[in-house]
């Protein structure tokens, strides 16, 4: 790269025991050691609110989150941390809407908010108007994912329309998630509908942070400001509301 970048990383699953992230505390540290040394220097932890599978309570988050704070105390990481959720499209999520007990991304009023495979592009819409109505503004998780864009890239026009952010998986950039995925995140990013990319890291194994190969590539491909704007500059302008 020809600028280091500070990269912040507002889509992760470090924090242990509370998802299918992070199995314990030396996971947990492998993975923040990873990040650290790749240039990421903000961490947003985003363990999943799912109803019947993650139903971790904020309570439990704000401990483990301080075990998170600790870990990176002790050995001396160069890294600013917070936490959120990532919210899953369902009745939990929709229950805390109600409540409007969501924790934002950082200080301002963005969640990050994934859908499952199955939601059509009627859903989707549905329920970013219904978040923006409630005075929120959904960042949406690995858009790549969601078979609407995949059958209609253009659909990520619809969704910003709409009030949508929009992010992918660095790992999708890079192809590890197939074909599909990659193609969609380069017709996103040939005509600038990404807002962020995160890691969506899980271990050190299969599912790593590759945050450092991904700006290289973007920089590669779409020049240093794409590579500012995607991995530092709009994750922290989300993060500072």
């Amino acid at each position: 790269m020809s600028l280091p970048l500070e990269m912040a990383d507002i889509h992760c699953h470090l924090m242990p025991y509370v998802d299918d992230g992070a199995y314990d505390r030396d996971e947990c540290l492998e993975l923040l050691r990873m990040e650290a040394a790749q240039g990421v220097r903000t961490i947003c932890l985003t363990p999943h609110l799912r109803a019947d599978m993650f139903e971790s309570t904020d309570a439990e988050i704000a401990e483990h989150f301080e075990l998170v704070r600790e870990l990176v105390r002790e050995n001396a990481l160069p890294l600013t941390l917070y936490h959120s959720r990532e919210y899953h499209c369902d009745r939990l999520f929709r229950k805390r809407l109600q409540e409007g007990s969501l924790r934002p991304l950082g200080k301002g009023r963005t969640i990050l908010l994934e859908f499952g495979y199955r939601h059509s592009d009627a859903e989707i819409l549905e329920a970013v108007d219904r978040v923006r109505k409630s005075g929120w503004r959904p960042l949406i998780a690995h858009v790549e994912r969601y078979q609407p864009l995949q059958r209609r890239w253009g659909f990520a026009r619809d969704l910003k329309e709409a009030g949508a952010l929009l992010q992918l998986n660095a790992g999708s950039v890079l192809g590890r998630e197939g074909f599909l995925q990659k193609q969609l995140c380069k017709r996103l990013l040939q005509n600038d509908l990404a807002d962020v990319v995160a890691s969506d890291a899980h271990d050190p194994r299969t599912r790593l942070p590759e945050l450092e190969k991904c700006a290289e590539h973007l920089e590669k491909h779409y020049g240093p400001g794409a590579a500012r704007k995607l991995l530092r500059d709009g994750p922290l302008a989300i993060l500072e509301g």
